[in-house]
């Protein structure tokens, strides 16, 4: 039960009557901007009598937000622990009976149930269920002094009529893209802000409002069960307002929701482990303490208890918008508890989806010296190594991100009271998966900053250096740090500082993926789709084939370098404001396509129209205007060397002889420094040529908005995979 403590449970539940940090120039109620401004009738407000085209609209847009989260809901999906104990910390039985008593109109002591329902439980015929919940949250809120306290305060807020604004990584600004719960709990404090004030054309798809999901602590829907939604439908719905919590509060570790019925109340938890669901209250239960609790834990002053990570922290201005903010870490090395400036009051990187790592990037400045950096917080599952350790082992070297500090053990999802537990060597052999989520583990790394991704730079040679250094970085990386990256993508080499010298003139970055040597495995297969290796692609069917699967090695993330290359000279036409700029050529479009398919759609692509293709193709074919002569010869060269090596792993993989197999694979891998001396004097070569025929066509140079730095390409995510 929800007010159960449960003394073997490792939930810390901080009281409500926590105080809250203070808040510079902490917004009230009365916002010079908002204090008489409602949303429009067209604009914030819903319309009272839609067009049909608008409401086809607003069902197609809530259509694409499910889509967004139905694949991962069920794959996803846990039980909540039936011992789980939330907030019971939060009010005594005996505080509770106090509130009670000075509420009659919301509690009737004689008949034990609240007022609305009669004896029976069942709602009275004329009783509003939106305004009952309404007012008992309300008094709720009142009772306990929620509405403002130190610069902080919660009020609950009828929404049926307020447009919500989504934010998406590929829709931009839409004018339906909204949500519309029942109930609300608007927000102010350290975690809260209105968001940036929209000019010109934005300003008249999502006009100006005073609530938005990055204002609020949680979403309620109430529902009559004559019109109620089938469980997955709920499911969906809960999940849809969770990723816009996440997604417009990006310092969330978790979020809940409540849906509520004449019958019942279901509680939702999402974090990156997965979301988790029970029916919690039972209207029919005359025990009132737990829904007293439950709107406590989701008005809460403090805001850890509503899931936030409060090591950031911003300032708002006096019309309730975020106008500063700080970031503190202690460094588990040196145990120094460091404050930084946020440079952005965005992350320059964040996911868009729920589950998995989650991980968030921003951008900082060290107030001591000035010096800009980056921090990446990111969720890794209990049993896999974090990226800290990698880190160490990439110290001094060039080519390679290197780190400052780092913070392990910032947070569990196992902590968060809402699931059983069992350790990494008890999970193994017992078939817990769909009833117990893995435990993720939150750290905070901090590094250097360098610059764009590559394929964004001024001039065609600064890509060339870029990814030549990347490559060479990845050497470093294999020969004398003993690790092997994983994982190389356009998303994973950005350049390097300005000035850079040679072997820093690209960085390869994220090393979340990267593996010892020594621990790498047949069933090793991550990383982008599109990058994937013929040798990883058979090993994702050998189920079917039946072939032998090969261990990831540095020849695979060799590939995953020429796939770079070849990315980058498909899409990149030069300075971005082309009047005509090409449409994607078929056969890139096809690969793309081929890489969202599966292993096999994926493998028989590669195998029959790119790299194993017969006879050879020529990828020089579909690349961009833009590249000279010199640069599509290094990439020819560079995927004839990528064909032989692919061949020579086929042989070795269909070799029939197991012992005969290995004595192969070991010869060709004991070449690896001939293999990355090979590979750079392409890249040498081709910078050579470019200095002496005038370094090639220079790009204009742009300013890029700090969310396009983490965009996704448009085949999609990577993955990581493992066999059970």
């Amino acid at each position: 039960m929800l007010a159960t403590p449960n003394k073997g449970q490792n939930a810390q539940v901080v009281p409500v009557q926590a105080k809250v940090k203070a808040v510079t120039n902490p917004p009230s109620d009365a916002r010079p901007i908002l204090q008489d401004k409602k949303q429009p009738t067209t604009g914030g407000a819903a319309n009272a009598n839609p067009s049909p085209a608008a409401v086809a609209a607003v069902q197609a847009m809530l259509a694409w937000q499910k889509q967004q989260v139905a694949g991962q809901v069920w794959t996803h999906h846990f039980p909540c622990h039936k011992e789980m104990s939330l907030y019971a910390s939060l009010a005594t039985d005996k505080r509770i009976d106090s509130f009670l008593t000075k509420t009659p109109t919301l509690w009737d002591r004689e008949s034990g149930c609240w007022v609305g329902f009669d004896k029976t439980t069942r709602l009275k015929d004329g009783v509003d269920l939106t305004d009952m919940v309404f007012n008992i949250i309300g008094a709720v809120i009142k009772e306990w002094g929620l509405s403002n306290r130190d610069g902080a305060s919660r009020r609950v807020r009828k929404a049926t009529d307020t447009k919500l604004y989504h934010k998406d990584q590929r829709r931009g600004l839409m004018r339906n893209d909204y949500s519309s719960p029942s109930l609300v709990i608007e927000a102010q404090g350290p975690s809260f802000g209105l968001p940036p004030k929209r000019t010109g054309f934005a300003a008249t798809l999502q006009p100006e409002a005073d609530i938005g999901f990055a204002t609020i602590t949680t979403c309620i829907t109430v529902r009559m069960l004559a019109h109620r939604l089938t469980p997955e439908e709920t499911s969906q719905l809960q999940a849809v307002y969770a990723r816009q919590i996440f997604i417009q509060q990006p310092n969330r570790r978790f979020v809940r929701t409540l849906s509520v019925t004449e019958h019942a109340v279901r509680f939702f938890h999402f974090d990156r482990s997965g979301f988790h669901d029970e029916v919690f209250i039972d209207w029919e239960d005359t025990n009132p303490y737990d829904f007293i609790r439950l709107i406590l834990g989701l008005t809460s002053l403090d805001e850890e208890v509503l899931g936030f990570d409060t090591s950031l922290q911003w300032s708002v201005d006096s019309m309730g918008r975020k106008a500063s903010g700080t970031l503190t870490t202690t460094d588990d090395e040196s145990n120094i508890t460091k404050t930084y400036d946020l440079v952005s009051l965005q992350p320059i990187f964040q996911p868009y989806f729920i589950f998995g790592r989650g991980t968030v990037c921003w951008d900082v400045r060290d107030p001591e010296t000035g010096e800009v950096l980056l921090v990446k917080d990111c969720w890794r599952e209990e049993s896999c190594k974090p990226e800290y350790e990698n880190l160490k082992a990439a110290k001094n070297l060039p080519g390679v991100v290197q780190m400052i500090a780092y913070e392990d053990n910032r947070a569990q999802t196992r902590d968060f009271g809402v699931s059983q537990y069992l350790p990494p060597g008890k999970r193994a052999g017992t078939d817990v998966k769909g009833v117990m989520p893995p435990n993720l583990i939150q750290s905070r790394i901090v590094m250097e900053r360098y610059g764009r991704r590559v394929g964004q730079y001024m001039s065609e040679k600064d890509t060339l250096c870029a990814l030549r250094d990347a490559i060479a970085g990845h050497m470093q990386l294999y020969l004398v740090g003993e690790i092997l990256h994983c994982d190389f993508a356009t998303l994973n080499v950005v350049l390097g500082k300005p000035g850079a010298e040679v072997g820093n003139r690209g960085i390869l970055i994220d090393l979340d993926l990267a593996r010892p040597i020594c621990d790498i495995s047949e069933e090793n297969i991550v990383g982008h789709a599109l990058n994937f290796s013929l040798s990883l692609l058979a090993n994702g069917t050998s189920y079917k084939t039946r072939c032998r699967a090969l261990p990831h090695d540095y020849l695979d993330d060799l590939e995953s370098s020429f796939y770079t290359t070849t990315q980058i000279m498909c899409e990149d036409e030069g300075p971005k404001k082309r009047p005509n700029p090409r449409p994607t050529p078929g056969w890139v479009r096809e690969w793309y396509a081929s890489a969202v398919g599966g292993y096999e759609t994926n493998l028989q692509f590669k195998q029959t129209k790119f790299i194993l293709s017969k006879p050879a193709m020529d990828p020089t074919g579909y690349v961009a205007p833009y590249w000279s002569k010199v640069s599509r010869h290094l990439l020819k060269r560079f995927y004839m060397f990528t064909r032989k090596i692919a061949k020579e792993k086929e042989k070795i993989r269909w070799c029939e002889d197991g012992e005969k197999a290995e004595k192969k694979r070991r010869k060709l891998l004991s070449r690896a420094r001939q293999h990355y001396s090979h590979v750079l004097y392409l890249f040498d070569e081709a910078i050579r040529e470019l200095d002496a025929s005038n370094p090639g066509t220079k790009r204009k140079a742009e300013e890029e908005p700090v969310e396009e730095l983490g965009k996704e390409p448009r085949p999609g995510r990577r993955t990581r995979r493992r066999r059970a």
